[in-house]
């Protein structure tokens, strides 16, 4: 499962070990132990937003012109589907 925090200065990478600044984002996974994202039951790694965006946990998309990071996995937008017929009324 996949947790965005905000760091307080004292969180490290799990990964590059470096220190993640207040309030700088980063993202805590729970993973199995081949490093496969679980959504319960595995072991939380923390994640700088450098190592996360290389894994792939984490991608900018663009909302209203602007590209946003964010932590949530891809997925695909579809069309609207068309709505369904009202029933008809007695």
């Amino acid at each position: 499962m996949r947790r965005g925090c905000i760091s307080v200065g004292q969180v490290k990478c799990d990964i590059c070990a470096r220190a993640i600044p207040y309030p700088e984002r980063y993202l805590v996974v729970d993973e199995d132990e081949k490093g496969q994202e679980v959504n319960s039951g595995g072991k939380s790694i923390r994640y700088c937003i450098e190592d996360a965006l290389e894994k792939g946990y984490a991608h900018y998309r663009e909302v209203k012109g602007d590209m946003v990071l964010t932590f949530l996995p891809e997925v695909e937008f579809f069309e609207t589907p068309p709505a369904e017929p009202e029933a008809p009324s007695e």
